[in-house]
């Protein structure tokens, strides 16, 4: 990759690879550092401390498969003021030398900066399979104490492919679509001190050992193309094993079809001696109780097939058992992609609980509510006779009879099926290779009525953490942000879906233009985006184009140009987490989709578009055309040129931060000449707008810079009267949705914003609750037919990132990543009340709160985490009676009064918790 960039130069401007600097430090900093002060326990009076101790944005990861890892750490307590004014990293490959401050894999030395996020690794070469332990000492710039963290630690994978010393194996012939057992016994010849699984079984796999399954994943290991790379889970078995051992693992089609298993386990003994395990020695397989399995269609598990005699430590029921067949596995055909260690977070069951209503809608047929919707499954407990079927059928939606409809999940079955042993005790089940998008279950088979404890509804995603909270004094909008919540975590598994109920449950790219960011403010997308942005990559051809899904299984390559996602995950993570390696690692496959756009120009017009700004209200539509979703009003060439000029402005961006300065000019002049041809094609003079003047052709124009002077003046005007017009209802897209709020309150008009946020008539968030949904439509319009009418879809929900940017005002600066420092800037709505909430970033959780005062006075509340600066904008018309934590805004210790802007009194406050009173009334 010749980013013009390289590892030293980009060391050295972030101040960690500083020899020079560690001899002057000892000269002269260190001295009056550590004169009297020694170094404080990681607890100290006051409790300031380091925590969240993280690599690769995980804390204590195993399997970790970066040759040169990030390093990040926060501060904890309750002093306000913190700085960090230098850090030392070290690494061992002991805890005893670190115990003794000896870093003998990497001593950073005392690095004078203020990072505490990205931190390159730069010592010796990590070796596969080890494990290295680390912690971080840090000099506080205002009270000259020195901080020392815990221990912390992290783990290796097989950094090389060379380090596999296992094939694939499965059963090719035959059994197709069929669940696979792999059998395996082995003995420990004494105590085992470490053993470790690297396990690739593909569609999906679970490992249970002694009859204890390893681990919390469920639908491991994380989908992608498998022709370029094939994700392996690293699961640390120690505990699990014993001296006589069974290992049993069940490989189902998942999204790969035929289900193949490729295994190594290392065992170290107490003796000195070692062991591996590989998929060669694995080489008994059959089929069993889980019949068969698919991800659209459901799971049919069959308990009469279960075999207590495979939990036992011997090999005797595969030489002649009666009722056993056992098939050699067989060396099978490898995927072909590359062997890459799952570091993202792994799918798991997040929440449990029981249904909330049960509905017996015909004799023997029960409808359950599970009150939402969701994605996941069901768990049953039944008593019956052995034979008995129970099956459950999943749907959003029901007839109104109370039986459910599944006409929207068009070809997928979405249907469980339970066949009974017949144990007198009762029996439990619930599938594990499948999951559905689900509100209403119709379960029947039970010979007698089931009561709501007999089931629990299990949501399953990627066990990313909530990052966000919000609140405010309108309800709806609180009731729209849960939804925007729930519909975003229904649809993380491995890879940010369009739905998850219908035969699809695609990585959309033009999806995920508007909804990078709610997303992020809602979960911890902070190795989440890192792997979708490498299965965005593995679409890329030699031409440089992209494909419309990642991993490409619909669509077409080329994207539509819409799909900016690829560069704005980059940027995004980049500019919310600190990551200094993903946009250098990604640069040349971004830069040469802006120039593959480029290609497809005549005078500077890109001229072909997909689906431009998808899906907006049915009477905007092409009636016909791609269900009627493709825009009649906008044209998909005027987005798609727009989309060109963005990218080249992003990548010109890159090419500042990486360093790239022939690029910032190669880009910057393909942005001018693409703007240049945009308004001489579209500005439409006589109109007094961009294309046909409707919302979403000039809330683009307004959001991307197209329009200035008095273009911009007479654009943002026709873009109010017409949303004024219309009662304050939108006529956009999921693309033009976000852009519209943004521009209109950016614009001094937060109050229409505002209205269009709160609408509850259609088309708004607020008429899709009124209408019974608990996450997104696809569609502004309430539909259940076999067309495009998803109910759980989080294309059209950047409102989320709006409640977060703009009412609590929560943005970080791309001059200072990893919110190094970052803005407050809450837009007050005349017809708002309150609103309050937080956002846990990488240094620590921020907090935003304001709330209207009867006496006319606007209270507003921040919270700043240590080592981090906020440029803090206070709503004020006046500043004569604006107070900090009661005192006047000129005499308090740390906030820096910087001047008024725009009916805002701007402050720099560093890291605690201030109090700001301020004049404010709706005339501001």
């Amino acid at each position: 990759m010749q980013s013009g960039v390289t590892e030293k130069n980009v060391a050295m401007k972030q101040g960690i690879n500083l020899r020079n600097k560690w001899a002057i430090l000892r000269l002269f900093v260190l001295p009056v550092l550590l004169m009297g002060v020694a170094v404080s326990p990681a607890r100290g009076k006051d409790d300031l401390r380091l925590t969240d101790l993280k690599v690769e944005y995980a804390g204590n990861p195993i399997g970790l498969m970066v040759k040169k890892p990030q390093f990040s750490w926060a501060f904890h307590g309750h002093l306000p003021n913190i700085r960090q004014q230098a850090y030392q990293v070290l690494v061992a490959d002991s805890p005893e030398k670190l115990a003794e401050s000896e870093g003998n894999i990497w001593d950073s030395g005392v690095v004078q900066s203020a990072q505490s996020v990205g931190v390159l690794f730069a010592g010796q070469d990590l070796k596969s399979q080890a494990t290295y332990y680390w912690k971080v000492r840090v000099w506080e710039e205002h009270s000259g104490r020195v901080l020392e963290s815990d221990v912390a630690f992290f783990g290796t994978a097989l950094l090389n492919e060379s380090d596999w010393q296992a094939d694939w194996v499965g059963f090719p012939f035959g059994w197709v679509g069929k669940v696979l057992y792999f059998r395996h016994v082995f003995h420990c010849p004494a105590e085992v001190v470490s053993a470790k699984v690297y396990l690739a079984g593909i569609g999906y796999h679970e490992l249970s050992i002694n009859g204890k399954k390893a681990g919390l994943n469920v639908l491991d290991p994380a989908t992608s193309d498998y022709s370029k790379r094939v994700y392996y889970t690293t699961f640390d078995v120690t505990d699990l094993l014993v001296k006589d051992n069974v290992m049993l693992i069940s490989v189902a089609p998942g999204w790969y079809g035929i289900p193949k298993l490729r295994l190594q386990m290392d065992l170290a003994f107490a003796d000195g001696t070692t062991r591996r395990i590989t998929s060669n020695d694995i080489r008994r397989v059959t089929t069993g109780p889980t019949v068969r399995s698919g991800i659209l269609d459901g799971e049919y598990y069959d308990a009469r097939l279960e075999h207590e005699n495979w939990l036992l430590p011997t090999d005797t029921i595969i030489k002649g058992l009666p009722n056993e067949t056992w098939g050699y596995a067989p060396i099978v055909e490898p995927p072909g992609g590359k062997m890459v260690s799952q570091h993202l977070q792994p799918i798991q069951v997040v929440e449990a609980f029981h249904p909330v209503a049960i509905n017996e809608v015909s004799p023997g047929v029960y409808v359950l509510d599970a009150g939402q919707n969701l994605a996941g499954w069901m768990s049953l407990r039944v008593q019956g006779k052995r034979g008995d079927v129970i099956t459950m059928r999943f749907a959003e939606t029901c007839y109104p009879d109370g039986t459910v409809n599944q006409e929207n999940l068009r070809t997928a079955e979405a249907t469980d099926t339970y066949v009974l042993k017949g144990d007198p005790m009762g029996e439990a089940w619930e599938p594990k290779f499948t999951y559905h998008g689900f509100r209403y279950v119709q379960v029947e088979g039970y010979r007698t009525k089931p009561v709501l404890t007999d089931f629990t509804i299990k949501r399953v995603r990627s066990a990313v953490a909530n990052a966000g909270q919000f609140t405010s004094s309108n309800e709806l909008l609180n009731a729209i942000w849960l939804m925007v919540k729930r519909t975003e975590a229904s649809n993380l598994h491995s890879i940010p879906t369009d739905c998850p109920q219908r035969d699809e449950r695609m990585g959309w790219m033009n999806d995920m233009t508007p909804r990078i960011e709610q997303a992020i403010y809602n979960f911890d997308m902070s190795r989440f985006y890192p792997k979708y942005l490498d299965d965005v990559a593995d679409t890329q051809d030699e031409l440089g184009r992209i494909a419309d899904t990642a991993p490409y299984r619909y669509g077409a390559r080329p994207a539509d140009p819409v799909s900016a996602s690829y560069l704005l995950l980059a940027l995004k993570t980049y500019e919310y987490y600190g990551n200094r390696t993903i946009i250098s690692q990604h640069y040349q496959g971004m830069k040469a989709w802006v120039d593959y756009l480029a290609t497809r120009t005549k005078d500077g017009i890109v001229e072909y578009s997909y689906y431009g700004d998808w899906a907006p209200p049915a009477a905007f539509g092409v009636e016909g055309a791609g269900y009627g979703a493709i825009s009649k009003n906008t044209p998909g060439d005027l987005i798609s040129t727009g989309f060109l000029y963005y990218c080249a402005g992003i990548i010109a961006d890159m090419a500042e931060i990486t360093g790239n300065e022939q690029d910032v000019i190669t880009y910057r002049r393909l942005a001018e000449k693409t703007g240049a041809a945009f308004n001489k094609r579209f500005w439409k003079e006589e109109l007094g707008g961009y294309g046909s003047n409707n919302q979403s052709c000039n809330s683009f124009a307004l959001f991307f810079g197209l329009a200035d002077g008095e273009r911009k003046r007479r654009t943002l005007e026709s873009l109010v009267k017409d949303v004024v017009d219309r009662g304050y209802h939108l006529t956009t897209g999921n693309i033009c949705t976000k852009y519209l709020l943004e521009v209109l309150t950016e614009n001094g008009h937060i109050d229409v914003a505002y209205k269009i946020a709160a609408q509850d008539t259609y088309p708004s968030w607020g008429y899709m609750l009124a209408n019974g949904a608990t996450t997104l439509w696809e569609r502004w319009e309430y539909a259940t037919g076999g067309s495009m009418n998803s109910h759980n879809h989080p294309m059209m929900g950047s409102v989320g990132s709006w409640f977060y940017k703009y009412l609590l005002g929560i943005v970080p600066s791309a001059a200072k990543p990893g919110f190094e420092e970052f803005v407050i800037k809450p837009h007050v709505p005349t017809e708002l009340d309150s609103c309050s909430g937080s956002y846990q970033s990488v240094r620590g959780e921020i907090k935003s709160a304001w709330n209207k005062k009867p006496d006319g006075r606007l209270h507003v509340a921040v919270s700043i985490p240590g080592n981090s600066t906020a440029t803090v904008y206070v709503p004020a018309t006046g500043l004569s009676k604006l107070t900090v934590d009661g005192k006047s805004y000129r005499k308090h210790p740390y906030a820096v009064y910087e001047g008024y802007e725009g009916g805002y009194a701007v402050f720099t406050l560093p890291s605690g918790n201030y109090r700001f009173e301020s004049d404010w009334n709706k005339a501001h």
